[in-house]
C-alpha cells in the first residue's frame, strides 16, 4: 500500500514510536508498505522551509521504519514564479533523502509547480535524482491531455496512481467508472 495516514492522523504526523507499532501490525497482517503518501511539498514556497525539510527528515525515518524507499511528494503552492527556488529547494530535498536511502517520487497534482506536463519535465530535467508519479487524473484536472502526457513520462515514472476524472466536471471517481 502507499500509506497516507493511519488512525485518522496524517502519515507525516505520527511518531517514530507509533509508526513502529504500526509497521508491526501492517506486516503481521501481511501488508507491505511499498510507499509514504506524504504531504511533503504540498506548503508555499514561501513558507518556513528549513521547518519542512526537517518534517521531511522525519518522514525519512518513517520510511525506513515501515520499510519503504520511496516516499509521494509534491512541488510547492504559489510558485510559479519561483522556479529557481522550486529546483534548488527539490535539490536539497533529494539531498536529504539521499542521506536516509530513500527516493522522493514527485507527484503531478493541481495547483503545485509541478502540475503540467510542461513544469514536470522542467523538473525531470533539473532536478537530478528526483523520480516521478504520473497521475493521469490529475493531469486532466488541469486540462492536460492523457495521449500526451502518458506517452512523454510513462518510461520516467517511478509508478502510477491509479484514478479517473470525468474530464467535463473535472470529478474524481474510482478508476474505471
Amino acid at each position: 500500500i502507499e500509506i497516507r495516514g493511519l488512525d485518522g492522523v496524517n502519515v507525516s504526523d505520527i511518531t517514530e514510536d507509533k509508526a513502529t507499532e504500526y509497521a508491526l501490525r501492517l506486516k503481521e497482517a501481511g501488508i507491505k508498505v511499498w510507499s509514504i503518501g506524504s504531504p511533503i511539498g504540498k506548503v508555499k514556497i514561501s513558507d518556513d522551509l528549513d521547518a519542512h525539510l526537517d518534517k521531511l527528515r522525519h518522514v525519512c525515518r518513517l520510511a525506513k521504519i515501515f520499510e519503504t524507499d520511496k516516499i509521494r511528494m509534491f512541488s510547492f503552492h504559489a510558485a510559479y514564479e519561483e522556479k529557481e527556488k522550486v529546483f534548488s529547494t527539490l535539490s536539497k530535498m533529494v539531498e536529504i533523502a539521499d542521506e536516509y536511502g530513500v527516493k522522493l517520487c514527485h507527484e503531478n497534482e493541481k495547483k503545485i509547480y509541478g502540475d503540467t506536463l510542461e513544469r514536470v519535465i522542467e523538473i525531470a530535467e533539473n532536478v537530478k535524482g528526483l523520480y516521478l508519479i504520473y497521475d493521469p487524473a490529475n493531469f486532466i484536472e488541469v486540462g492536460e491531455d492523457p495521449y500526451k502526457t502518458l506517452p512523454a513520462l510513462h518510461r520516467k515514472s517511478e509508478y502510477f496512481h491509479i484514478k479517473d476524472v470525468i474530464a467535463e466536471t473535472k470529478t474524481l471517481v474510482p478508476a474505471g467508472y
